[in-house]
Order: structure tokens, then sequence, then C-alpha cells
């Protein structure tokens, strides 16, 4: 029993993990206006944003400036991006969330796979006590 709520938790928080990057990447695609954006806009866009207060409580300081510093090197490499395909943004945020669903479905998968793992290995322990008893 202990080893399918622990397969089960592994899971539970593999997928928590999956949500908030696919959540992230959902605020990075739709919070900047990328079409309004010209030169230097992104970086005074980054300069604006700050991380919620909510989750800077659970995160530490140095992971802040590192965020900041990796959106500092992504933003241009985004634009420049959607520059030369402006009508990718439209079906970007579907194919995010898509992919989320089939990642989550992956990882119940795993869990399930998990469990029926721990019931195979459990089954010839148990016998051999039987046995021995």
């Amino acid at each position: 029993m202990i080893w399918h709520a622990l397969v089960w938790s592994v899971t539970a928080l593999c997928a928590l993990a999956w949500s908030l990057l696919c959540w992230l990447v959902h605020l990075l695609i739709t919070g900047p206006d990328w079409r309004a954006l010209g030169d230097g806009a992104w970086m005074d866009w980054l300069g604006s944003w700050r991380v919620p207060a909510w989750l800077g409580d659970w995160l530490p300081l140095g992971a802040i400036g590192e965020l900041q510093a990796w959106l500092t090197m992504l933003g241009p490499w985004v634009e420049s991006l959607l520059a030369h395909a402006p009508g990718m943004l439209s079906w970007l945020t579907p194919v995010l969330w898509i992919g989320w669903g089939l990642g989550l479905l992956v990882l119940v998968l795993l869990g399930v796979a998990g469990s029926v793992l721990v019931v195979a290995i459990r089954a010839p322990a148990a016998a051999r006590q039987q046995a021995s008893a």
C-alpha cells in the first residue's frame, strides 16, 4: 500500500511541475504583446515584470535573478522568430495546451505502470512467504 502511495505521490509531483511549466510558458507567450513589441521593447516589458508575491515567497532570491537573466537571453530570439513567422503566435497556445494534456496522459500511464510494477514485484514475495509458512 505504501508503495502505491509513493508511486502516485511522485506522479502527482511530476504532474504539478509539468502543469506549472506549461502555465509559465503560456504566460510568456501571452504576457507581452509580441506583435506590438519592437526593438528593445522586450527589455522594457521585462523590467516592469514582477514575480507574483505568493510565488516569490516560495522561490529563492537567486532563482528570480536567474529567471530574469534567462528571459533576457530568450526574448530577442522569440522576437526574431515571430518576425519571421508572425502567424505562429495564433497557433502556439493551442499546441502548448495539447502538449500539456498529452504530457499529463503520459504521466498517468507511467503512474499506472508503476502501480502494476509494484503489484508484480510484491506478488512473488507474498507467494514465497505463504509457501514458507
